[in-house]
């Protein structure tokens, strides 16, 4: 295990792009990833883990363990400007989608109803956060405790309505949490 907080290398050349971590945080949470990308500026490190993206404040990472350095595509220089266009694209696309996700997060909620939230935003594209209510497709209504029984029609009488529903309670009942 090493610790890195308090090093004065570059985030880059401490997390390089591709370079798979484990981190022990503060509060003695475990997250590992793959590193997608870096912001010195605000101090992150943004991993990649099966499609889900893991946003670490750097600060907080109390000791950190390499799994798998980088790969070599990944290190090689090649032309220097092109590398560091590529590695902005990637760090500013990195950032995009970790603002993208940070928007879908409702602290109010509780796990279970950010885990339903989550699959339904997977399966239906279309899904908002009302106060602590999930609203699928501006159709469905998803109240806590977010279980099958919970989910009901805004507007009841339409056919089209009726079969979403049974499909969004179909997802609610399978969500494990």
């Amino acid at each position: 295990m090493v610790s890195r907080t308090g090093s004065n290398e570059p985030m880059h050349s401490i997390y390089p792009m591709t370079s798979r971590w484990e981190f022990t945080l503060q509060n003695g949470d475990k997250v590992s990833g793959e590193v997608y990308c870096t912001d010195p500026v605000a101090g992150l490190v943004v991993l990649i883990e099966r499609g889900d993206i893991k946003i670490i404040t750097a600060g907080t990472i109390q000791e950190s363990k390499l799994l798998q350095k980088a790969t070599t595509e990944s290190l090689q220089s090649g032309n220097m400007m092109h590398s560091k266009k590529a590695l902005d694209e990637r760090e500013k696309r990195g950032i995009r989608l970790a603002q993208e996700s940070l928007r879908h997060l409702n602290p109010k909620a509780s796990p279970r109803g950010q885990a339903v939230f989550d699959r339904l935003l997977k399966a239906c594209n279309e899904v908002v956060w009302k106060a602590e209510s999930v609203i699928v497709l501006n159709q469905i209504q998803v109240d806590p405790p977010y279980a099958q029984e919970n989910c009901k029609l805004l507007q009841p009488g339409s056919a089209q309505a009726g079969g979403s529903l049974e499909r969004v309670q179909k997802i609610v009942s399978s969500t494990n949490l």
